[in-house]
């Protein structure tokens, strides 16, 4: 499935027509989640359910993804305890990105 195109504002660096919802979800949660309005959120809850979520917040490597403060947040929302990582781990610089979301190179 196809993003919606009030949800695909939020990936203007990507061919956002061309995320598919099953393919790209870790992509898709860690920038709605990190970007998103309130009404994104409860679209990315509605599309993925709070199981698959909580899941992918679990996984440290996912979960260090975000910025410090939503890190905090969703860890705090999703397991019920607070988490950030230590900027000397990496924290935010490890977002990967499918390269078929990439834009072409002119």
């Amino acid at each position: 499935m196809n993003l919606p195109k009030h949800i695909q504002r939020l990936f203007y660096r990507y061919h956002a027509d061309l995320i598919d919802t099953e393919k790209h979800m870790e992509m898709i949660i860690l920038t709605v989640l990190a970007d998103g309005s309130f009404e994104d959120w409860e679209w990315l809850f509605d599309v993925y359910g709070w199981d698959a979520i909580r899941e992918w917040i679990a996984k440290p490597q996912n979960a260090w993804e975000l910025p410090p403060p939503l890190e905090r947040f969703w860890t705090l929302v999703l397991l019920g305890t607070p988490h950030e990582t230590p900027l000397w781990a990496g924290g935010n610089s490890r977002r990967l990105v499918p390269v078929e979301a990439l834009p072409e190179v002119l």
